[in-house]
């Protein structure tokens, strides 16, 4: 794994060093400075990027506690470039500018949900773009804020219904997908509102988080009212791909996909898992266990969606190797699901290209695993890898099925071991 594919995920996923500086505020001896333009905070943003990733240039295989402190780093860094900085002083065009360090700062992100809450108090959908952009903030971050909150003020903001039909109605959609049902079931009429929003003249950006509108659907309102939006939404989106064409034509056949997925029909979670198609199944000796789900029943499954590319999948493999040396084989079964790349990403050789050539990929991919020292199952399925049934727009994605074949917990991350133990456990005691 180069440093390039490294740098992305210690930023994104930059920690809170152990001592944390106070507040960024403005020093006494610089109170009557003006701030720095949108342009100078540009150029300080690219300035932070090259720098870490001088910081870190040679790193190319952190193990889990060089990563941990390479985001450390990152964290302590992301404090400094902003300790000079008043945020509350800033404008909106200097606020986005600098937004990128101050998403990698805990204090940072605390001054600026303080900072948008004030703003989201505005009734007007301003003040709803506030309010989604600080719930944003609240929830980035390990540990930041708390993230019902974060939903219930999208929710109950005066301006929400109109505030959803506008440009960043995906943007608060894509957040509320993830609310949990009961803060959903109390707004229901809230909910059935916002369905008159998806029409054919709809821009093509709120469209396209339709698949992330019918599953808050499907928590908010019984089955059939969940249905007959999910039947407006599908609607509007046929009617505007009739006229569409090229980037737009493909978001919106994309989108329709997903809308036909057991995610967005509320037929995930609690029901038997959907189909996959298994094309391969193989692990490191070239052995295949078992060619169906079915050949499972009785144990605990674990899929984890991901592919040779994917930098934060390779980097979960030693947290998913402890747990298959956690679990007899037995009791539970460990599934990397991917789909023909067309590609195998080798770690410790060259990249090879396989487009075309599914046997030579397949073959490739056997050596991948014994390079990494792949443990668990690997499988390939005729779906890909972003499977609109399980609804993934992004990997790693774990899905944990229960004894009987049945989804019972989905979007979770394989790094996220205690949180995937604790569910395997309960579905063991069972």
């Amino acid at each position: 794994m180069t440093t390039l594919a490294i740098l992305p995920a210690v930023l994104l996923l930059a920690v809170e060093p152990q001592a944390t500086p106070a507040v960024p505020t403005a020093p006494v001896n610089a109170a009557k400075a003006a701030p720095p333009t949108a342009d100078a905070l540009s150029q300080r943003v690219a300035k932070f990027y090259a720098d870490m990733q001088k910081r870190f240039e040679g790193v190319t295989e952190p193990s889990d506690e060089e990563m941990e402190r390479m985001q450390a780093e990152v964290a302590a860094a992301a404090d400094e470039a902003i300790a000079d900085l008043d945020l509350r002083a800033l404008d909106a065009g200097q606020l986005e500018a600098i937004e990128p360090i101050v998403g990698m700062s805990k204090k940072g992100r605390e001054t600026m949900v303080e900072i948008l809450r004030d703003k989201a108090k505005d009734p007007s959908i301003e003040g709803f773009r506030a309010a989604v952009r600080a719930s944003m903030f609240a929830m980035r971050g390990s540990g930041d804020g708390d993230p019902s909150s974060a939903f219930v003020a999208i929710l109950d903001h005066p301006a929400i219904v109109e505030g959803l039909a506008s440009e960043d109605g995906a943007m608060a959609l894509s957040v509320l997908a993830d609310a949990p049902a009961a803060e959903l079931e109390k707004r229901a009429a809230v909910i059935e509102k916002v369905a008159a929003a998806f029409n054919p003249d709809a821009s093509t950006s709120l469209l396209a988080a339709g698949e992330s509108f019918c599953r808050i659907a499907s928590k908010a309102l019984p089955p059939e009212k969940a249905k007959m939006v999910r039947a407006v939404v599908a609607g509007s989106i046929d009617a505007k791909l009739a006229k569409a064409e090229g980037r737009e034509k493909a978001t919106l056949e994309r989108t329709r996909k997903y809308m036909n997925g057991a995610a967005a029909r509320g037929e995930l979670e609690g029901f038997p898992c959907p189909t996959l198609t298994w094309d391969w199944v193989a692990r490191a000796d070239g052995s295949t266990p078992w060619k169906s789900l079915a050949e499972l029943k009785g144990k605990v499954v674990v899929l984890d969606f991901w592919a040779t590319w994917c930098g934060p999948c390779v980097g979960s493999f030693p947290k998913v190797a402890a747990m298959r040396a956690k679990y007899p084989a037995d009791k539970l079964e460990i599934v990397g699901v991917t789909s023909i790349q067309g590609m195998v990403a080798h770690q410790k050789r060259g990249q090879v290209d396989c487009k075309g050539d599914p046997a030579k990929e397949k073959a490739e991919l056997v050596e991948f695993m014994k390079d990494m020292g792949v443990t668990w199952t690997v499988a390939i399925t005729a779906e890909d890898v972003f499977n609109p049934d399980f609804g993934i727009r992004g990997i790693p994605f774990v899905a944990v099925l229960d004894k009987d074949g049945k989804v019972h917990k989905v979007g979770l991350h394989p790094s996220d071991e205690d949180a995937i133990a604790k569910i395997v456990d309960e579905l063991l005691a069972k």
